[in-house]
């Protein structure tokens, strides 16, 4: 008994120790099915440079896709969002595997170019088009060679500081530095191409930096090794021969006279080679005041969008000037720009006499310096701002302007070339825009006439004419039902009225010429039926007296005088107070002919001119408005008078 109840017993205990050890494996195989597994797992054989992305920040980065078992985090999505917004193309990041899960994810293999993180991201569910985490990133955006301008695409150039650094001035490279992955340096020691001379033949910008990479060949040997990208702050301009009748003005960096930031050239038709450009006054050496305004604009205007500047001419630097030679070029130190921050812009308003009125400086979050304020634009030599930035700058502008008593040429909207000028500027640098002396804004008076007491619905705009007599046609014409039988069959009569010649387009000048005495005898010749005559010669003058309600005579008469600041208002009394004291106050009518008619009116001969008549206008008021738009001027007149 004592044996069977052992035996019992470990039976019970075996079929126990089944159950559970079968409960162990369902509750591990239920937790396998809460892990993902891959499907597929493979290299990506697309090209590199398609393979070029960034991060979201929507997904971390692990050791192995997400979803499976023992996933490890390698970047959080802080962290990948940091990556991603970098201003470091060493942050840039490359796929280079894809796998599938059984649950349909796709996830890439990614490493930075730096190597500094490397794993698994979720990338969407088509292994076509990147997605979920990543991105499809361009590292570098190739621009137009007319994003140079015509002398830096003309020019030959020299690496300007030659030697080892792997600074991205230094040395050449096969791309752009960390915009292809382990793609890298051309040369490694610059120091045998010291004196090389180099052509541009590709421009772009880092998407990251923002700075500008120019791709170069040299000049002689279209293999060279070092025919390759640098930055194109890394290159000087190679100095050209300078004109017998010109000299050249090098900048030059104040702490190392050997580096050349920009060159202008000076001009002057008659000089001779050898000859000094300015003259000794009492063993002083100088130049003319015109001389140096001129060369300083021009060294403004070179040094626009760099890092330096010159405010004014030095004595010693206007004397180095003075003593050198036509067919020669001199060393000028400009000055280091200080107290411009690394992600500002300074734009100064320079004023026609060179100094300067003002500046501003236009700041952008996360810009760093060196890096250009704009871009290029496709098939044009104009780089442009985007419309943000664009409307920033331009509020910034108007508000320093205001009340200056100046504006930018052309007005305070900014121009294409104005905004060229800003785009192609460097943050920590600065730029010069040319502003000038505010004109007052011009009320043009516009003249308005009516019968006096009558109501001023009858207004009518009147019209200055050059001289006395008015040169429009009088216009009259015999109504179409005037029948043939009413007139002169073949009359001989130069300008006699026919059926086929109704109307009378003689003008009062015309008729104040002594040759035009008898034109409207000769008009009336040609009418037989005397009501028709009658009617004919009282139209003709009543067409005339209408002209002199709506002609005066403008000749010594100025009505673009009456101005003040722009867009400020006048009131109705300051505008008629101008005009009741100016010599607009009266305006005369232009001269209308007076007739002598027989009788019958056979015959009208004008009489002579001193005997013409005319109206005369007298103001009463006039509009209220703003300076720099028209002004309405309101005026009556009554009978005619000699």
């Amino acid at each position: 008994m004592t044996s069977n109840l052992k035996k019992s017993l470990f039976v019970s205990l075996v079929a126990l120790g089944f159950v559970a050890a079968a409960g162990t494996a369902t509750a591990q195989s239920a937790n396998a099915k809460s892990y993902a597994r891959v499907t597929s797992n493979h290299k990506m054989t697309s090209t590199p440079t398609s393979r070029n992305v960034n991060f979201t920040g929507s997904n971390a980065l692990y050791t192995k896709a997400g979803t499976l078992r023992g996933a490890k985090k390698v970047a959080s999505t802080t962290t990948v969002k940091k990556i991603a917004n970098s201003k470091s193309s060493q942050n840039n990041v490359r796929a280079y595997r894809v796998a599938t899960t059984n649950r349909g994810s796709v996830y890439y293999k990614v490493v930075t170019y730096d190597g500094a993180y490397r794993g698994w991201i979720y990338g969407g569910k088509v292994q076509s088009v990147f997605g979920g985490g990543i991105t499809a990133f361009d590292t570098f955006k190739n621009q137009n060679l007319s994003s140079l301008t015509d002398a830096q695409q003309k020019a030959t150039y020299k690496i300007a500081s030659p030697g080892t650094a792997n600074d991205g001035k230094t040395v050449t490279y096969k791309q752009p530095a960390w915009t292809q992955y382990k793609v890298g340096r051309a040369i490694t020691d610059s120091s045998p191409y010291a004196n090389s001379t180099f052509k541009i033949d590709q421009v772009g910008t880092r998407t990251r930096e923002g700075d500008q990479w120019v791709h170069i060949t040299d000049t002689t040997n279209a293999n060279s090794p070092a025919n390759g990208w640098i930055l194109y702050s890394g290159l000087k301009q190679t100095e050209a021969p300078v004109a017998d009748n010109a000299i050249q003005i090098n900048l030059v960096d104040p702490k190392d006279n050997s580096k050349v930031i920009k060159s202008i050239t000076v001009t002057r038709d008659g000089a001779k080679k050898g000859t000094n450009f300015g003259y000794s006054d009492n063993g002083n050496w100088t130049i003319s005041m015109s001389d140096r305004a001129s060369i300083l604009n021009q060294i403004r205007d070179a040094l626009n969008g760099t890092s330096y500047t010159l405010d004014m001419l030095t004595t010693a630097q206007i004397a180095q000037i003075a003593q050198t030679n036509f067919g020669s070029s001199v060393n000028i130190s400009v000055n280091a720009v200080t107290n411009i921050a690394d992600n500002a812009l300074r734009i100064n308003f320079r004023k026609p006499d060179g100094t300067s009125l003002k500046t501003i400086d236009f700041v952008k979050g996360g810009a760093t310096k060196g890096t250009t304020v704009g871009s290029a634009v496709s098939g044009s030599t104009n780089w442009t701002l985007s419309d943000g930035d664009k409307a920033t700058i331009q509020s910034q502008i108007t508000t320093a302007l205001a009340n200056s008593g100046y504006q930018l040429s052309g007005g305070n909207t900014l121009s294409t070339s104005q905004i060229d000028t800003i785009a192609r500027g460097q943050y920590g640098g600065q730029v010069y825009l040319n502003v000038v002396p505010v004109s007052n804004g011009i009320s043009t008076i516009t003249p308005y006439g009516k019968q006096k007491d009558s109501d001023d619905k009858t207004l009518t705009a009147l019209k200055g004419v050059s001289g006395v007599y008015s040169n429009t046609p009088n216009g009259y014409s015999i109504p179409s039902e005037v029948t043939q039988d009413k007139f002169v069959e073949n009359p001989t009569v130069t300008g006699a009225a026919t059926p086929t010649n109704r109307t009378f387009n003689v003008t009062a000048a015309q008729l104040a010429d002594p040759n035009g005495k008898d034109l409207l005898t000769n008009f009336l010749s040609g009418i037989k039926d005397d009501a028709v005559r009658k009617a004919a010669y009282d139209g003709i003058s009543e067409k005339f007296v209408d002209q002199a309600k709506s002609q005066f005579i403008s000749t010594g008469l100025n009505f673009d005088e009456f101005s003040g600041t722009p867009g400020a208002a006048f009131t109705e009394d300051t505008a008629t107070g101008y005009v009741n004291n100016s010599a607009l106050k009266t305006l005369k009518s232009v001269k209308i002919p007076v007739f002598s008619p027989d009788g019958d009116i056979e015959k009208a001969p004008v009489k002579d001119t001193n005997e013409w008549v005319q109206y005369t206008f007298s103001a009463y008021k006039a509009d209220s408005g703003t300076y720099g738009n028209p002004v309405k001027a309101y005026y009556t007149y009554d009978g005619l008078s000699k």
